[in-house]
C-alpha cells in the first residue's frame, strides 16, 4: 500500500513537473516570437527614415546601406538582397521583414544549437533569449554612453551585421558538426555545405572570417597531432579558400588605388576615438565570459593536454575556438584602421563585436555546466552556489542593459544614448 502511494505521488509530480517544463517552453518561444515582431517594428522604422545625417529618430546605417543597393554601388550579399526586394512595392516592408527574420531566425537557430549541447529544451531556449539581449554593463561614470565606446555581440543599428550573424551561427554550427567527426569519415555534402555557408557569411560581411579563418588554422595545426590523416586537414582547409576569394574580391573594391581607402597600423585609435577609459569598458563589455574563463582555463587547459595526441579529438574545442577568435579580433581592434573615407567608420571593430558575442554563448553553455558539475570547485556546494549567484548577477546585468538598450531603441532613441 506504502509502495503503491510513494508510486502515485512520484507520477504525480512528475506530471505537474512536465507540464511546468511545456509552460515554460511556451513563454520561451512566445518570447522568441515577441522578439521577431518588436524587431520587425524596429526595422520598419528605421527604414522608413529618410535621409542619413541629422536623424532625431530611429537612427540607423539601414538608410544608407538601402541607399547605396539600389544606387548599384553595394558591394555585399547584403546589398544583393535589397536590390531584390527594392523591386517589390512595399520594400519598406519586405526588407525590415527579412532583417527581422534574420534577427528571429539567430536567436532559434542559437535554441537549436544549445539544445543540443545542453540537452535541455529550458535552458536552451533561455540560453539562446539571453544572448540575444546580452550588453556590455554600463557604467555612467566610465562612459557616459550605452553603446558607444563600448564593444557588443548585440547590435540594432547595422544591418549587415545582423544579416552577417545569422550567417555566422550557422556556420560555426556546421564547423563544430564536422570537427567533431575529424577521426571519422567526412561526409562530402557537409564539406560543401560548410564552405558554401562559409563563403555567403564572407559575402554578408568579412568580418567572421577575418577572425575564424586564422584560428580554424591554429586548431587544424593542433588537430594534425591527434593523428588526423593530411588528407582530412587538406579537405578542411580547402573549405576556406571560396571564403577567402569572396572577402579578396571585396578588398579589391572597398581599397583599390581609385578608392583611397586602406588600411594601416595605429595602436589604439579605434578604441580611443569614442572612449575616455578604454580598458576598463572593454573588460565591462566582457565581463561575464572574462569570469568564466578564469573559473575554466586550468581544468579546460589540462583536459586539453591530455586529450592531445590521441583519435579521440580535441577537447573543448568550442571554448578554444571563441577564445583563439576573441584574441585574434582584439589584435585587429587594438592595432588596425582604415583610411579615406572609411577612417572614422571603426569597421575592425565589428569582428571584436562578433567576437563577443560568441564568447557569450560559450561561456553561458559552460556556466551551466559549471553549476551540474559535482566536482566543479573542489566538490563544494557552498562555493558552486556562491558562483551562481555572483556570475548570474553579472549574466543578467548584461541582459539588463541589453534588453534596456533595445527598448529604448523601440522608443526611438538614438543609438548613440
Amino acid at each position: 500500500m506504502v509502495k503503491d502511494t510513494n508510486s502515485i505521488q512520484k507520477k504525480s509530480t512528475a506530471g505537474r513537473n512536465s507540464r511546468l517544463v511545456v509552460f515554460i517552453k511556451i513563454l520561451g518561444f512566445a518570447g522568441i516570437l515577441a522578439y521577431f515582431c518588436a524587431s520587425f517594428y524596429l526595422y520598419a522604422m528605421q527604414a522608413s527614415v529618410d535621409g542619413v545625417t541629422n536623424v532625431q529618430y530611429f537612427e540607423s546605417d539601414l538608410p544608407a546601406h538601402i541607399s547605396m543597393a539600389f544606387d548599384g554601388w553595394g558591394y555585399s550579399l547584403t546589398a544583393v538582397v535589397y536590390r531584390l526586394l527594392g523591386f517589390c512595392p512595399g520594400w519598406r516592408y519586405t526588407i525590415p521583414l527579412f532583417l527581422a527574420v534574420c534577427t528571429g531566425g539567430a536567436t532559434l537557430l542559437r535554441y537549436f544549437g544549445l539544445k543540443s549541447v545542453l540537452k535541455n529544451d529550458v535552458r536552451a531556449i533561455g540560453g539562446a533569449l539571453i544572448t540575444s539581449f546580452a550588453m556590455p554593463i554600463h557604467v555612467a561614470a566610465i562612459q557616459a554612453q550605452r553603446y558607444i565606446g563600448y564593444q557588443s555581440g548585440s547590435i540594432w543599428h547595422n544591418s549587415t551585421y545582423n544579416v552577417m550573424k545569422i550567417l555566422s551561427v550557422a556556420t560555426l554550427i556546421l564547423y563544430l558538426k564536422l570537427a567533431s567527426e575529424m577521426n571519422e569519415k567526412f561526409k562530402t555534402k557537409e564539406l560543401v555545405w560548410f564552405a558554401v555557408m562559409l563563403a555567403l557569411t564572407t559575402a554578408a560581411k568579412t568580418s567572421l572570417t577575418l577572425v575564424f579563418a586564422p584560428a580554424a588554422f591554429i586548431l587544424l595545426i593542433v588537430d594534425k597531432t591527434q593523428k588526423v590523416s593530411w588528407k582530412k586537414v587538406f579537405s578542411m582547409a580547402a573549405t576556406v579558400v571560396p571564403a577567402i576569394l569572396v572577402m579578396l574580391l571585396q578588398e579589391v573594391i572597398l581599397f583599390g588605388d581609385s578608392t583611397g581607402n586602406g588600411i594601416e597600423i595605429d595602436f589604439g585609435y579605434t578604441v580611443y576615438r569614442r572612449a575616455a577609459y578604454p580598458q576598463i569598458t572593454m573588460i565591462l563589455s566582457a565581463l561575464f565570459p572574462v569570469l568564466v574563463f578564469l573559473f575554466n582555463i586550468i581544468p579546460v587547459a589540462r583536459e586539453t593536454v591530455k586529450s592531445l595526441g590521441r583519435r579521440e579529438g580535441l577537447k573543448h574545442r568550442a571554448f578554444w575556438l571563441s577564445w583563439i577568435m576573441w584574441f585574434i579580433g582584439a589584435l585587429q581592434l587594438l592595432f588596425l584602421k582604415e583610411t579615406g573615407e572609411r577612417a572614422d567608420a571603426g569597421n575592425f571593430a565589428w569582428g571584436y563585436d562578433l567576437c563577443l558575442f560568441v564568447l557569450f554563448v560559450v561561456s553561458l553553455v559552460y556556466f551551466i555546466r559549471n553549476l551540474r558539475n559535482d566536482k566543479f570547485l573542489f566538490g563544494s556546494r557552498v562555493c558552486r552556489v556562491i558562483y551562481g549567484i555572483v556570475l548570474g548577477a553579472v549574466l543578467f546585468a548584461h541582459t539588463y542593459c541589453g534588453l534596456y538598450f533595445f527598448m529604448c531603441l523601440l522608443e526611438g532613441t538614438t543609438y548613440f544614448m
